[in-house]
């Protein structure tokens, strides 16, 4: 149970990136299409980044505490 969960973690870490590359490229085009600015763009990916940190270690902490629960048991 404890190498499935390790295997889900890294299965969702990978979605996480392909959703960052696929919405990064979406900004990036906005920025070349001249929907948005420069400066929207940068921001825009910041708060991507910081989005995806958010949610990558909620992930990672509740992957880390169901595997704790696991062997405990």
């Amino acid at each position: 149970m404890a190498k499935r969960i390790r295997k889900m973690l890294e299965e969702e870490k990978t979605a996480l990136r392909n959703m960052r590359r696929e919405t990064k490229e979406e900004i990036e085009q906005l920025e070349k299409d001249k929907k948005i600015t420069e400066d929207d763009k940068f921001n825009g990916l910041e708060q991507l980044q910081k989005l995806l940190d958010d949610y990558s270690k909620k992930v990672e902490e509740t992957a880390a505490a169901k595997e704790k629960e696991i062997l405990e048991r």
